[in-house]
């Protein structure tokens, strides 16, 4: 069965909100994962991605390869917000 965008966005809040210390209400979509906006700090994405790579692997029986040259890039990262992450996960799973 396959994991929905929902669940994907859903799981990386509640990543996010234990780092954080934040009420996973606060987080959405559009919650920046790089860049000057950011509410995780480098440690914490590095924690993330670590969380995300599990879960991609064991959820969505994918790999997830977070150390591409443009992972990084505030223009074209599939990082830049957990929206963004939440919908590259999503389509790395096997139909």
């Amino acid at each position: 069965m396959a994991v929905t965008y929902d669940e994907v966005e859903s799981f990386l809040r509640g990543e996010i909100a234990v780092m954080t210390g934040r009420a996973e209400g606060e987080i959405t979509a559009d919650t920046g994962l790089i860049g000057p906006n950011r509410v995780v700090d480098s440690a914490d994405l590095v924690m993330l991605l670590l969380a995300a790579e599990d879960f991609a692997r064991e959820t969505l029986s994918a790999e997830f390869d977070w150390t591409s040259d443009s992972a990084m890039s505030e223009a074209r990262s599939n990082l830049r917000s957990v929206g963004t992450l939440a919908q590259h996960l999503v389509t790395l799973q096997k139909p």
